[in-house]
């Protein structure tokens, strides 16, 4: 007899089916009381980091959503979104704090903030206002941390949706679940809400489990003797964290073809093949093989967590060390090798990594991050009208770079995020246009050289030299 159950309900546990059980614990953990909801691991780096950049919306989502070609009712989208915040326990939680513990209070209503206003011109006009929205400062005490601005267009056939909400209830999954629910026809049912406070009792259990202390053993191994942070114009720590700028590129198809053809010839996926091209441009920048990005995980492999709108996005490390020969091959191959490692163990909340390696700013372990957005699975419309997205440009930086790519069949577009605090626009633009030529030099290889192994060959290393002191190296 289980100990503590009497033998008739231990004999009618025994008997239940594995998917009885997991029903039978989620309806248990649902019925969890409130008062003992804490952040996750995720959320306790957002809080910090949200009074860290003193008002800056660094961890603030900010979408612009293009609607095009037919007539847009926005009173209904407006109830859509009212409905999904109803049906999303995470759009209805603020965040209260007590004797220095922080914890999330979910409302049995709490509207979101909406906003109707007009946008005759055009993306820049609507860019703006999402940013307008994105800056004015979060109460997360009050809340509501979901705003959204819906804007008549030049014409009767096109709308915005301006879509500013917090990190801490909200991810860019969450964003597509958004989407999904504002595309759905009348008649057709929304698929069951699971409520975030599951995930994270899920997680929290997970984690002190004996698979938690397996992960947390592997990345404690993956980042022994991790490198360096990369050089900077100026020393870490000095300038108050969250302002940034932004550098934009663009690389044509048959750059965007060859690089995934390149990673198909080396049995990798797309992603690990642009990730051996930012591998190869960070090396060359830092004068070091052994580079540690940051890397993404939607944390959503659990099919019921795929309905689960909050913060559930994970931020890994990601150790690129081993270039073999040299090759665009070889290179290939080993950032495939090494993000397939890591995702054994990419439920593990990076934020529990322990590592000798400490920076100043808004993340303690990482200087640098790698974004891959993966080309859209088809287009998406909303009451007829097409549907096209911008990630709005904040004019803020949550790492010391950030570099992103966008594939797509027209080509690549991308950018480079940055912290004006720490270099100078010249710098990333010379980043910027290294990663162009290294790409396009992937997308043609075929046994050739990964670029340079070190060094600054076609323009100036950054004045502050990586791990020049205690203070630059974070310590």
């Amino acid at each position: 007899m289980t100990a503590g159950v009497p033998a008739e309900l231990a004999e009618r546990l025994a008997a239940l089916t594995p998917a009885q059980l997991d029903r039978l614990r989620t309806r248990l953990r649902a019925q969890a009381p409130r008062a003992e909801l804490r952040l996750t691991p995720g959320q306790e780096r957002l809080w910090r980091a949200h009074h860290t950049a003193a008002g800056r919306p660094v961890d603030v989502v900010c979408q612009a959503v293009h609607l095009t070609g037919a007539r847009v009712d926005l009173d209904l989208l407006a109830a859509r979104v009212r409905d999904f915040v109803r049906a999303h326990e995470a759009l209805r939680t603020t965040f209260g704090e007590h004797l220095g513990v922080v914890r999330p209070v979910v409302r049995q209503d709490l509207p979101p903030r909406l906003v109707r206003t007009r946008c005759p011109d055009g993306p820049q006009q609507a860019q703006a206002l999402a940013r307008e929205l994105a800056h004015e400062p979060f109460d997360l005490a009050e809340g509501p941390l979901l705003r959204v601005a819906l804007a008549e267009g030049a014409s009767d056939e096109e709308a915005w949706l301006l879509v500013v909400v917090h990190n801490l209830v909200f991810d860019a999954w969450s964003f597509e679940l958004l989407l999904d629910e504002l595309a759905r026809e009348s008649a057709e049912s929304a698929p069951a809400a699971r409520p975030f406070n599951l995930f994270a009792l899920e997680q929290a259990e997970s984690t002190a489990g004996p698979q938690g202390r397996e992960a947390a053993r592997f990345w404690a191994d993956e980042l022994a003797g991790a490198p360096r942070p990369l050089p900077t114009d100026r020393p870490r720590g000095h300038a108050s964290p969250g302002t940034g700028g932004r550098v934009d590129f663009t690389l044509p198809a048959a750059v965007a073809r060859g690089v995934a053809e390149a990673a198909r010839g080396s049995a990798a996926t797309a992603y690990a093949g642009w990730a051996a091209v930012a591998w190869a441009t960070l090396a060359e920048f830092g004068g070091d093989p052994d580079v540690l990005l940051g890397t993404f995980t939607a944390n959503r492999d659990r099919p019921d967590a795929q309905h689960t709108v909050g913060y559930l996005l994970n931020v890994l490390p990601l150790r690129l060390r081993d270039p073999g020969d040299g090759t665009w091959a070889a290179r290939i191959r080993a950032a495939h090798t090494a993000s397939k490692r890591g995702l054994r163990h990419a439920a593990y909340p990076g934020e529990l990594i322990s590592a000798e390696r400490r920076l100043p700013g808004l993340h303690p372990l990482l200087d640098v991050a790698f974004v891959y957005d993966s080309p859209s699975e088809g287009p998406r419309t909303v009451q007829g009208a097409a549907v096209s997205t911008w990630d709005v440009d904040k004019g803020v930086a949550r790492y010391g770079l950030t570099l992103s790519i966008h594939p797509a069949p027209e080509g690549a577009s991308g950018w480079i995020e940055y912290d004006t605090g720490l270099y100078d626009r010249s710098t990333v633009d010379h980043l910027a246009e290294r990663f162009t030529a290294l790409a396009a030099q992937a997308s043609g290889a075929s046994g050739h050289p990964a670029g340079h192994r070190a060094g600054h060959p076609s323009g100036p290393a950054p004045r502050h030299a990586a791990g020049s002191s205690s203070r630059e190296a974070g310590q």
